[in-house]
């Protein structure tokens, strides 16, 4: 069986091109990528005042990568049902994106009155800053040990038993997690030189903002995006209200998770927590995976000081973001209904049943990942192509960002799949060679500037991290090519 795996893991892409919407999306991803490389000579070709054109060509995008992702198509014959959940599968994804959508509507309007305040001589805008590239990462890794203790009560689905035994672990996961805060308060201090007062407001922020997302888990398990949208919505207002009150948001935005927690509040204790090996495996994965989309962000913010081109690095990030939360909310329940299927069909079924069912799963989960891809490239395009209408100056940083951002999605998503079926070390692997990675060339490459020149350490990390991209993916179809062999008969054969 070992050796049927490794001879499929040879082979991914001869397999992979059998399958016709593969090839498509195969194809989609790579003139994609082409053409965003050619944005920057978009110029050279087109006539002089083009802007007009370079913004309609990214909103005609737009509308195409919203056509792909309301009819993704990544099962064969998709019947009426499927197909009427559309309008709210998207008002799921319009929900899930809340955090972002709200965020860029209120803080440029705010910024102005952060800036005219210092803390400990450093503007607030630039802690708040600071944390807010901080907290997706650190999240990551404080909120993967929530998993390991409800994990056991998540196939039946209930709810009242698993918001009481997350209310049991929580106190003490909320202590255990505090020092992830020193982890990232000390490089700050010691590179940017702030003073003791600014740096315990970042850590502040920072610890508010980890009791924030651990609150949000629940909503997140229960598949309650209405009630993960009110804490955002919570979170908005309170920072448009009153935006030189660092502390306020996090504190309005965990209340609204809290209240929903009801009865289970009567179990909160400090008499359960995590054994300290167990806690800190959960925190290093967290860490190393949680790197991939999130390092480049604070490492630039470390090396620049925060005097970086912000908004166009959040744009360029934004196409990655929106595929990666499109998988999981759209593509991500089909996946895990055919790995339920093929359970049962372990349990249940002859031979020949299983190899069918096994193959429609790769199929799927092969069709899911290359989808995903093709909606970040699009959108990745997009971008760029209003960037050079916009701001010409940025272009490059917009383009070599935005497809490092894209390469960052895909190895993160591929690193998700491996976690999924149980390879738990290749994607930690990956994900602390990418941590490399981004320091080193960050250091060696320099970082953007302000002219066109500005792509800085990008530049290189969309080689190394497409080559990342190309490792994971052969890890990926070494193991999801026979998915009943790595999530049952190689652990049946060790007993």
């Amino acid at each position: 069986m070992e050796a049927v795996a490794m001879g499929e893991a040879m082979k991914p892409l001869s397999a992979l091109m059998r399958d016709a919407y593969a090839r498509k999306q195969m194809l989609a991803m790579t003139v994609g990528l082409v053409l965003t490389a050619l944005v920057p000579f978009a110029e050279a070709v087109l006539p002089s005042g083009s802007s007009t054109v370079l913004l309609a060509a990214g909103v005609i995008l737009v509308m195409i990568t919203l056509l792909i992702m309301m009819r993704p198509g990544i099962e064969a014959g998709e019947d009426l049902a499927e197909r009427s959940g559309d309008a709210r599968t998207g008002a799921a994804l319009l929900l899930y994106l809340s955090p972002v959508i709200l965020l860029n509507l209120v803080y440029p309007s705010v910024s102005p009155g952060m800036a005219a305040v210092d803390v400990g001589g450093v503007p607030l805008t630039l802690v708040v800053l600071a944390s807010s590239i901080t907290v997706p990462w650190l999240a990551q890794a404080a909120c993967l040990p929530v998993y390991r203790v409800i994990g056991d009560l998540m196939a039946e689905r209930d709810l009242k038993a698993i918001t009481g035994r997350f209310c049991q672990f929580w106190p003490m996961m909320f202590v255990q997690s505090l020092p992830l805060v020193a982890l990232f308060a000390l490089p700050l201090w010691l590179l940017t030189g702030w003073s003791y007062t600014a740096v315990a407001t970042f850590a502040a922020l920072c610890g508010l903002h980890l009791l924030f997302v651990q609150s949000l888990v629940m909503a997140n398990v229960a598949n309650r995006r209405g009630l993960w949208a009110v804490a955002w919505t919570a979170y908005a207002a309170a920072l448009l209200a009153a935006p030189t009150l660092w502390w306020l948001p996090p504190v309005i935005g965990s209340a609204t998770q809290i209240a929903a927690m009801g009865h289970g509040l009567r179990q909160l204790g400090v008499a359960h927590r995590i054994g300290i090996r167990d806690f800190g495996a959960d925190v290093l994965r967290g860490l190393l995976m949680g790197s991939v989309l999130w390092a480049d962000k604070l490492v630039l913010f470390l090396a620049t000081g925060g005097d970086f081109q912000v908004v166009v690095v959040f744009a360029a990030m934004l196409p990655a973001v929106v595929a990666y939360n499109f998988y999981f909310i759209n593509l991500a329940p089909r996946v895990d209904r055919e790995v339920a299927g093929l359970h049962r069909t372990i349990a249940e079924e002859p031979l020949a049943v299983l190899l069918r069912t096994s193959k429609r799963l790769s199929l799927v989960v092969d069709r899911s990942v290359l989808t995903t891809g093709t909606i970040g490239v699009l959108l990745t395009l997009a971008v760029s192509l209003a960037v050079n209408g916009l701001q010409p100056a940025q272009v490059l940083l917009a383009v070599f960002a935005g497809a490092s951002s894209w390469a960052f999605m895909m190895l993160t998503l591929l690193s998700y799949e491996l976690d999924f079926i149980g390879e738990k070390a290749s994607p930690q692997f990956l994900g602390g060679a990418h941590l490399l990675l981004c320091m080193a060339a960050f250091t060696l490459f320099g970082v953007p500037g302000d002219g066109a020149s500005g792509a800085g350490a990008y530049s290189a990390l969309v080689v190394a991290d497409l080559i990342l991209v190309c490792v994971a993916w052969l890890l990926y179809k070494r193991h999801w090519s026979q998915p009943e062999y790595t999530l049952f008969w190689r652990h049946a054969t060790t007993w």
